[in-house]
């Protein structure tokens, strides 16, 4: 209506049906018979009471009155629930057949309850009480059935019916004409929800993931007169916590200019008091040392791109990406 774009998600029609199809294979048993199945159909109840009070009352009229007993349903409202709304901003994401890149979007559906009465008309006491009795123990008070296609293509959705009220109507005051009517009228509450209309969204294929865990990068200085041409470096005065492998080391006598020919840490002590390089250098005493995290291109947000061929949902062989530290200028 909004957007110009035409969408029909034949709810009320999915709904309405369900209903019906839960009583169409109720059956009688009458003394002497075998067994009858009970017709069906959606009407309001007046228009089946004055078509079985039509069709007896002309002696002339040929036509074949309503058969007893049987059953008919229509809705009587239909009311917003408040009670089980939901965030309006909520997105349901649907996989397509057959395709990788796109996938069905779906708003939050809003729900609202649907009243319909179910009607029993017979003409014997005996009749109404077999089909009364064999609907009312499988509502307690509720039934819940499985719709497929209510909330966007492919998705299921319980939707609870629930039996409110019961009412018994036995008119059997009138001449000998007018045929003796018993209706019992069963209540119901329908819990359906109205679906807006699908679109299309492409699937998140990265993902990346920032942890700051440092404000500040690490800072040290060499605490040995005696570092030439080595890898192992001791350190002290730590600032900022302690270096981790994968940092790059920036300080006077260590050229990091370009971070992918740049020198980074393969192995720290326990305590944090000497790292191992990935090559060697010669730095004076006292030098002060900065550890971060560089990318080849400079950068200190580091990506890894998750692998073109990894497919929903991520495994273990998948590499999500990662950032540590944060350039705070």
């Amino acid at each position: 209506m909004f957007s110009g774009t035409h969408f029909y998600n034949q709810t009320m029609k999915k709904a309405v049906a369900v209903f019906g199809t839960l009583f169409n294979n109720i059956k009688i048993v009458k003394t002497g018979s075998t067994e009858t199945r009970v017709p069906i159909a959606y009407g309001p109840r007046k228009k089946f009471l004055a078509r079985i009070q039509a069709d007896t009352v002309a002696a002339t009229d040929k036509s074949i009155a309503i058969k007893l007993p049987r059953m008919s349903f229509e809705i009587t409202g239909i009311a917003f629930d408040a009670a089980t709304k939901l965030n309006r901003l909520n997105k349901r994401v649907l996989s397509i057949a057959g395709e990788t890149a796109k996938s069905n979007v779906v708003y939050q559906s809003v729900p609202y309850t649907i009243s319909l009465d179910l009607n029993i008309l017979a003409k014997n006491q005996d009749d109404a009480l077999q089909i009364f009795e064999q609907i009312l123990p499988t509502f307690t008070p509720e039934y819940t059935v499985t719709i497929k296609d209510m909330e966007g293509p492919g998705t299921l959705t319980d939707v609870p019916i629930i039996l409110t009220a019961v009412a018994i109507q036995d008119d059997y005051e009138g001449d000998f004409q007018t045929r003796r009517t018993l209706i019992y009228t069963l209540s119901f509450d329908m819990k359906v929800k109205f679906t807006g209309a699908t679109t299309e969204g492409k699937i998140i294929r990265t993902v990346d993931t920032f942890f700051y865990t440092n404000i500040g990068n690490v800072t040290a200085k060499v605490n040995s007169t005696s570092i030439s041409d080595t890898n192992i470096i001791p350190i002290d005065s730590l600032s900022g916590g302690i270096p981790t492998i994968g940092q790059a080391v920036i300080g006077a006598g260590i050229d990091n200019d370009s971070p992918s020919t740049g020198i980074f840490v393969t192995d720290v002590s326990p305590d944090g008091k000497q790292v191992t390089l990935d090559r060697n250098v010669t730095l004076s005493n006292n030098t002060v040392l900065t550890f971060n995290f560089v990318s080849a291109s400079g950068e200190e947000n580091v990506r890894v791109a998750v692998g073109s061929t990894d497919e929903p949902p991520l495994d273990e062989t998948d590499t999500i990406t990662t950032t540590f530290g944060f350039n705070h200028g």
